[in-house]
């Protein structure tokens, strides 16, 4: 009995506290820049003669701002609660200084004129790339910003990505808390009789 009651109780905390993969792309498409047809990105953002793109069948996506923006964007519908932590990664084809990759984490309130905020918006060089974080906080539900938008982008030179990763671990919702609370406190009165 104490053993299946430990076992429930790690399995529901676990299960509470793993990162959920929401988005993933490996730029394997069957027709050239099939960005949001093939890839489930929600828009391409071109502007200020940025280029960005991938070729049938490399498994590359492929970009250059050139004084502009080449960036792709995928927004996640689901409601975010307090504590979640969004996290985005990126694999490389060239990860060499001079090479910059952007992450951007926006809130957003869920509605298409809506109100978008940058929370975190790191450009680093490819030789140092590392996983972008943000966890959220309760100004940004207060505030009504509880839906994410991830953009990534290639910021510097003719930088290739091979694929890209976005997560989101939740924190335990209150109720599992308090059924953890009560299952602890309920094993330890027992305990004691």
């Amino acid at each position: 009995m104490k053993t299946g009651l430990l076992l429930l109780i790690l399995a529901t905390f676990s299960s509470s506290a793993s990162a959920a993969t929401v988005f993933t792309d490996t730029f394997n498409y069957t027709t050239n820049n099939a960005f949001v047809s093939q890839g489930g990105w929600t828009s391409v953002i071109q502007t200020g003669g940025g280029v960005i793109g991938s070729n049938v069948g490399t498994g590359i996506m492929y970009g250059n701002p050139l004084g502009g923006i080449a960036a792709l964007e995928y927004r996640y519908t689901p409601t975010m609660n307090l504590g979640d932590i969004i996290s985005m990664d990126a694999e490389l084809n060239r990860p060499f200084i001079g090479y910059y990759y952007g992450k951007e984490i926006l809130l957003w309130d869920g509605t298409n004129a809506g109100t978008i905020t940058s929370r975190i918006d790191e450009s680093q060089q490819g030789n140092v790339l590392t996983t972008t974080t943000y966890t959220v906080t309760q100004a940004d539900l207060d505030a009504g910003l509880n839906h994410v938008i991830f953009r990534y982008s290639h910021d510097g030179n003719w930088g290739e990505t091979n694929s890209v990763t976005f997560d989101i671990t939740p924190v335990p919702e209150p109720g599992t808390v308090a059924l953890l609370g009560l299952v602890g406190m309920t094993s330890l009165v027992r305990r004691r009789r």
